[in-house]
């Protein structure tokens, strides 16, 4: 056969293979979103190599999350500038969330991004169960975040919410916030008051705190109104009316992030004011609501 058949038999192959898929007409609805309405922050609790391994390859617990942060004295990372992994594309789902609520969401993985941050923050359970199963227990060592790590980590987060102008700042989470019995991550040094001052997340006014502690100085609210506060909020609580396990371990989420200087989990009068100052900038009409929760008076 001629060479000319062979290149004009190759050229009409590739027409063939170029013509062969649906002819689409596009049409942009309105009637549309994002997938993705929440952000999740976590720390690995190991080194840079470490969590990259166990977030991009194959082991018998498989986790990953959409970006890693590294920081640059880290002896684990060798590039000579620091630089954001990402590992899974925005639009695929990372299983980093794991048993997650915040609000009526639960399984976040579906519908967030999880940003990775390395941290070799550790926590073990010093207490016996079995003696005091209502109280926590837990013995933390929390590292600081390196300055230049915070400021990248402020970088990625502003292009992702430029992606992503759907997520509401009380929708920017620590992992801790959405599985507070499981997770203490990103811990107490994660400078969320510094990204709210960059426009990122949620944070309290000093006026609606203030306001709120001096109502709390002529009658505490019970536990079971706090608890729905915490609920109203998003934080994944039972509304049992006592300072059980569960009910502590949300509200040591809630002192990590908001009040990280102290977070026994007990409630307090400035944790109380803190939580009803939030509700009443993020949540005022679900707070105002009485039937959001029974018995709930906190305004």
């Amino acid at each position: 056969m001629p060479i000319k058949c062979i290149v004009s038999l190759a050229l009409i192959g590739i027409n063939l293979i170029g013509c062969s898929g649906l002819n689409y007409v596009d049409v942009a609805s309105t009637n549309q979103n994002s997938r993705v309405n929440y952000l999740v922050i976590h720390a690995t609790s190991a080194l840079f190599q470490e969590s990259l391994s166990l977030l991009s390859t194959p082991n018998p617990n498989p986790v990953s999350s959409h970006y890693l942060v590294p920081y640059s004295d880290d002896p684990t990372y060798k590039e000579d500038d620091l630089r954001v992994y990402r590992l899974v594309s925005e639009e695929r789902r990372a299983w980093h969330a794991g048993l997650s609520q915040w609000g009526n969401e639960i399984a976040l993985n579906d519908r967030s991004i999880g940003i990775e941050i390395v941290n070799d923050f550790k926590c073990q359970n010093v207490g016996n169960l079995n003696a005091n199963p209502d109280s926590i227990e837990l013995e933390c060592s929390f590292p600081s975040y390196p300055k230049t790590q915070i400021d990248l980590v402020l970088s990625l987060i502003k292009e992702i919410l430029k992606r992503h102008p759907e997520i509401d700042p009380v929708d920017i989470v620590a992992h801790s916030d959405i599985a507070p019995a499981r997770k203490s991550d990103p811990g107490p040094n994660f400078p969320w008051e510094e990204f709210y001052n960059h426009g990122i997340g949620a944070w309290y006014e000093i006026s609606d705190f203030n306001e709120q502690l001096n109502k709390l100085k002529k009658q505490l609210p019970s536990v079971l109104e706090v608890q729905c506060a915490l609920s109203i909020y998003g934080y994944p609580v039972e509304l049992t009316g006592v300072q059980d396990r569960q009910s502590q371990f949300a509200v040591r989420a809630f002192q990590l992030h908001f009040r990280p200087s102290n977070y026994t989990g007990l409630i307090d009068e400035e944790t109380i004011a803190i939580l009803y100052a939030l509700n009443k900038k993020y949540r005022s009409e679900l707070a105002d609501d009485k039937t959001s929760c029974k018995n709930y008076s906190g305004e």
